[in-house]
């Protein structure tokens, strides 16, 4: 979608302008590279170096045919594994037999559709569903991820070290600015993204969002440990 195309369908007021970081630059394919083998790697116990790693597949991914409309008790689990945590009254209303509008907010949301290709109609079931999650009690960051559990394909992970680490302002549309960066010049952005994750022989499980969220948050967390000249582990 080009420019002229947003302003004419009044998107342009929503979107951000980024700051990417150098690593999600061609030249530095290697060192983004080495990133994503950083996050993923295992100790010799099996364990990873980051719980997060954990967090897409845990108990079967949020997403499974069988339980992808609803929210689970593995799904507040997983998202602690992203040092972050439902409080006790939310996860009760999350787990309710009366959640019933979750569940059907949920369904509204195509299980498999990449946020690259998601309609307009798409992203406004996502924003219906981020309100429904933070009215049961659910801050903003943890709300992202409980989206991303859900909808790992479509739905990114939002914390504030990715937000500073990318200059994103508070009142754009995350959502939406990460789905512009993705598809401007012909997909570039979610392309590379792809080859980078083929390259560090990571499963196609772990979504083109997440492999971009994991590289620009290693970025903004672990700043001194990488610069344009050198590699991650070095």
């Amino acid at each position: 979608m080009s420019f002229s195309d947003l302003v004419g369908l009044g998107l342009l007021m929503m979107l951000a302008t980024w700051t990417l970081p150098p690593v999600l630059g061609a030249a530095n394919s290697n060192d983004a590279v080495e990133l994503l083998r950083r996050y993923f790697k295992q100790s010799l116990e099996g364990q990873p170096a980051f719980t997060g790693a954990a967090f897409d597949q845990f108990d079967g991914g949020g997403n499974r045919p069988d339980l992808a409309d609803r929210f689970t008790a593995a799904d507040i689990v997983a998202v602690s594994m992203l040092s972050v945590n439902v409080p006790p009254e939310a996860t009760l209303r999350l787990l309710s037999p009366d959640q019933v509008y979750l569940s059907s907010a949920l369904s509204a949301i195509p299980r498999d559709i990449d946020l690259v290709d998601a309609t307009d109609a798409d992203l406004a079931a996502a924003d219906h569903l981020w309100r429904l999650v933070r009215k049961v009690g659910v801050g903003p960051v943890t709300s992202s991820k409980l989206l991303a559990r859900k909808r790992p394909r479509f739905l990114p992970v939002v914390d504030r070290v990715v937000k500073d680490e990318l200059s994103h302002p508070r009142r754009a549309d995350f959502y939406r600015t990460l789905q512009y960066y993705l598809s401007a010049d012909q997909r570039a952005l979610h392309r590379h993204l792809e080859h980078l994750r083929e390259l560090a022989g990571i499963s196609e499980d772990i979504s083109v969002i997440r492999c971009f969220d994991i590289i620009v948050w290693l970025t903004g967390r672990y700043p001194s440990a990488h610069s344009e000249s050198t590699t991650i582990g070095n």
